[in-house]
């Protein structure tokens, strides 16, 4: 593949599309529809827009094969062999202490805050990036007529004074800010695969850490030490670089997904018990 001679590619963000499709709670999130308003009652989980929404990135690559080529499978059955592969991968974009992301400021697209790298000449099937687990998050609910406010951990309250903004750290796909018990409960990685929307394609995603300046897929038996998720992106069609590609826009967007809104598990239908992340998608276009 031939390489560029021009230094001014450029890697900005927008707030239209998404980035990342795996689900942090597969058991709330998997059936769950867009809110309603204001229902009567709220038997079930639903997504929604949020008010905040923020993560951090630390680097976006492209690949002509997938990074994550042994985690297969779908839904709740995920095998993974916890590897990361970027041998074919071309990174374009870095930042050692991540740059924050707010995906509920809608505006035009700006700059990520870090190093942007060309990739060669050609076609990538795949596209991987490296983010924080932690996701700030802030949201409410109306059921019949009564407000529900996320708290500083994410727990519904209805007292105004109470409604903040919380870091949810995923640590387990399968139990959210938990570990499950048993390591061969844990799902620390997933597979989802979306065909319709705006956004079509497969999602993988392994949770993951740093060890001795390495990044690492976490195994079941590690539970609890991700600060990092890892998440590669085949779409319908590959990312095409030419020699007159000029940047790489990677766009964003939470509306009707970004956040999850969960029953309270006692007998009354009408109370939201806690917020949590909802997921989300990629969308990468070159511009010349």
């Amino acid at each position: 593949m031939k390489n560029f001679t021009s230094n001014n590619f450029k890697i900005i963000t927008g707030t239209t599309i998404v980035l990342l499709g795996f689900l942090f709670d597969t058991n709330l999130v998997v059936k769950a529809n867009t809110c309603q308003e204001n229902p009567d009652t709220f038997p079930s989980s639903c997504m929604k827009t949020p008010v905040i929404y923020k993560t951090r990135i630390y680097e976006l690559g492209l690949c002509t094969d997938d990074p994550l080529s042994g985690t297969t499978g779908s839904g709740n059955n995920i095998t993974s062999d916890y590897e990361i592969d970027l041998s074919t991968c071309a990174k374009t974009f870095e930042a050692e202490n991540g740059t924050l992301v707010d995906l509920s400021t809608i505006g035009a697209p700006q700059a990520l805050i870090g190093k942007d790298t060309r990739p060669p000449v050609g076609n990538y099937p795949y596209a991987y990036v490296k983010l924080s687990n932690t996701f700030v998050l802030k949201g409410s609910q109306l059921i019949n007529d009564v407000p529900f406010y996320s708290s500083s951990d994410g727990t519904a309250t209805k007292v105004l004074s109470e409604y903040t903004e919380w870091g949810n750290k995923v640590i387990d796909f399968e139990k959210g800010v938990e570990c499950e018990p048993l390591a061969n409960n844990r799902k620390m990685a997933s597979v989802d695969t979306y065909t319709s929307g705006d956004v079509v394609g497969t999602v993988k995603a392994v949770l993951s850490h740093i060890t001795s300046g390495n990044f690492v897929a976490t195994t079941p038996e590690q539970c609890g030490t991700s600060n990092r998720v890892f998440g590669s992106f085949k779409p319908t069609n590959p990312v095409i670089i030419t020699t007159s590609t000029k940047g790489l826009e990677v766009s964003f967007t939470i509306k009707n997904k970004g956040l999850a809104v969960v029953p309270w598990s006692g007998m009354d239908d009408s109370e939201v018990g806690y917020f949590s992340t909802g997921p989300f998608l990629p969308s990468f276009t070159t511009f010349e």
